[in-house]
């Protein structure tokens, strides 16, 4: 993993303070390639090839073509020796070399035979041509800014804020998304002018002629899946198996995060019947009774594993918060960003590398969500239903109005809005199911929108990798289309995950198949109710203050939100699943209003204060 970035002109001094902004993604190693027409940097994690000759930027024999990258390219061995075999030279054992022969061979073609989570850029000195590209699935972050005939691309939007020309103005539209699905589904972002280059899409920018265009080289569509349940099942087994075994390609220490739920317990199960040596695997847990200590435990000596628990100690947690919306660099409202991100932190003093089994649940229909999708046979007739696809924290049209200005409101009604954008996706699809249908839209928008972004986001923040093998593309193209009822089965009782749960009957122990799903994070009351909401109360008091005018400065009353919570009795077990709406409502009002005082406001943005007494 690195931070990488660019521009279409010479300007050492700004590329250095661009690379500088992103350099806690690849503390270890920083690169730079600079001509006549463009300049590169790439702060550089050693993951493969961990000698000095491995950084980046890199190139060809004759250094015609340069490219950077961040992430990891899964089959770069294969592509390696099918590219000598063809005559091309390598001077290291970097993934990223593979893709300047690659584009030699293939030209802007050579996105299609990558396979991994990546964000790249290539140049060709000769034809004057730079090349953008990003996963498939939207893994790895890329953005850019492309005002008069000046292109500037990033890792993260904090680098290209480094250039005094991009004004840091509020995208009004880009907000509303986030009010709607707590991220943006069209790239747009909270500034005016700063994109997200969409997952399975590549940017070519013609230098000589000054001309941009994005072109979409990927598409994750359904499928008519003619196989049987068992062959289903088989499949399903094996591309889960191969998406495990490729990531165990590094030269930098390994690991894995586990739960001791289902996902996190079967990926574990397969990664060590695939390796020679025990695995590597780590429990964190905050010292109270929702810790999975207990459960990880029976899956470590199950697995033979070699186990680490890890106690998290969260007391200094809120002097950190302005630090982690910095690294995350939009508001959010998940707590589970804020375990995330210490998580991370903490399995670093271990590994470079670690396994996570993310995405699981919008793979296979894991969340009580989607469970009308498959009750109601009649559910999406309804339009008023359609919204229920979105994950925004303000789905009801009353809190909405109460908190939000016709600023922010009046975007609602676009090509965006959840009604819309998700109709739109089942009128491509009529033949299949609901539940497949919202799957794909979540595995569209929600996937990079928020479950990528937080992992990347949270683990690059300490310098470590996450792979997500329940998010291989090739997994997700065949699960796409794996029939309703062998992800959600009503027949003998409710089951979610079902698929996963019959492969993992083979591999785990009885209690950790059937266990049942509870959310993991920081404890409700030990935190939230006694260290957040003081200072919650006081950031958002600021909101009001400052006269933000994309909120309804005449009906607000934050103190609604805050008393909800307060007087909330409601206990977070293991057998429970709390309604925590007004908690993430709370939070994201308060992430809005540091992010704006840190991305908006601050005078010394290269450098800005992340107090927290500043901002109470």
């Amino acid at each position: 993993m690195c931070g990488i970035c660019g521009i279409s002109w010479t300007d050492r001094d700004l590329i250095k303070l661009m690379g500088n902004a992103c350099k806690h993604r690849g503390p270890e190693q920083e690169g730079f390639y600079l001509d006549d027409d463009i300049s590169f940097c790439c702060e550089r994690l050693r993951v493969m090839d961990l000698r000095d000759i491995g950084g980046q930027p890199i190139h060809n024999e004759n250094e015609t073509v340069w490219a950077i990258q961040n992430g990891e390219i899964y089959n770069f061995q294969q592509l390696k020796k099918r590219l000598e075999d063809n005559g091309h030279k390598f001077y290291s054992n970097t993934d990223t070399e593979v893709l300047v022969h690659l584009y030699e061979e293939f030209g802007e073609n050579f996105i299609d035979y990558l396979d991994g989570m990546f964000a790249c850029a290539i140049w060709d000195l000769k034809k004057k041509k730079l090349i953008i590209a990003r996963d498939r699935l939207g893994v790895k972050p890329m953005y850019y800014w492309f005002r008069n005939e000046h292109l500037i691309f990033a890792s993260e939007i904090k680098s290209i804020l480094q250039y005094e020309e991009v004004k840091r103005e509020l995208n009004y539209s880009g907000l509303c998304q986030f009010v709607t699905y707590a991220y943006t589904i069209d790239g747009q972002t909270l500034l005016k002018n700063v994109n997200e280059l969409l997952p399975g899409h590549k940017l070519i920018y013609n230098i000589s002629e000054k001309t941009l265009k994005i072109e979409k080289y990927w598409n994750l569509t359904l499928t008519n899946n003619t196989f049987s349940d068992t062959e289903n099942f088989v499949q399903v087994k094996k591309l889960l198996e191969n998406a495990i075994d490729k990531r165990k390609v590094s030269d930098a220490p390994i690991g894995a995060l586990l739960s001791g739920g289902l996902d996190s317990s079967v990926m574990v199960a397969m990664l060590n019947k695939l390796t020679d040596t025990p695995v590597q695997t780590f429990t964190t847990g905050f010292g109270n009774e929702l810790d999975e200590f207990k459960e990880a435990q029976i899956v470590a000596n199950h697995c033979g594993t070699n186990h680490t628990e890890i106690l998290i100690d969260y007391s200094d947690l809120t002097k950190s918060l302005p630090k982690i919306l910095w690294h995350m660099e939009f508001p959010f409202g998940r707590p589970s960003i804020l375990s995330n991100y210490m998580v991370a932190e903490a399995i670093k003093k271990y590994v470079t590398v670690a396994y996570t089994g993310e995405g699981s649940d919008e793979l296979f229909g894991g969340y009580n969500r989607y469970l009308p999708y498959v009750k109601d046979p009649e559910f999406l007739k309804n339009k008023n239903n359609l919204e229920t696809i979105s994950s925004g924290f303000f789905k009801q049209k009353e809190i909405r109005n109460e908190i939000f200005s016709p600023n922010i409101l009046q975007f609602y009604e676009n090509e965006n809005n959840p009604v819309i954008a998700f109709q739109k996706s089942i009128d491509e699809n009529p033949a299949h199911s609901a539940l497949n249908n919202a799957l794909l839209f979540e595995l569209k928008t929600e996937i990079p929108g928020a479950q990528t972004w937080r992992i990347d986001r949270t683990s690059s923040a300490h310098a470590t990798e996450l792979r997500e093998p329940f998010l291989d593309y090739q997994l997700v193209k065949f699960c796409v289309s794996v029939p309703s009822h062998l992800k959600i089965n009503q027949k003998d009782g409710l089951s979610k995950k079902y698929i996963l749960q019959k492969i993992a009957s083979d591999l785990l122990p009885p209690e950790i198949v059937q266990r049942k799903k509870f959310p993991w994070g920081i404890p409700f009351y030990d935190y939230f109710k006694k260290e957040f909401l003081p200072i919650a109360q006081n950031v958002l008091e600021q909101s009001i203050k400052n006269k933000r005018d994309y909120l309804n400065l005449k009906s607000i009353k934050f103190e609604s939100l805050t008393n909800k919570i307060n007087n909330s009795q409601i206990q977070n077990t293991k057998d429970k699943e709390i309604d925590d709406n007004i908690l993430r409502q709370t939070m994201f009002l308060f992430n809005l209003e540091i992010w704006h005082q840190i991305f908006l406001d601050e005078n010394n943005f290269k450098n800005p204060n992340l107090d927290i007494n500043k901002f109470t």
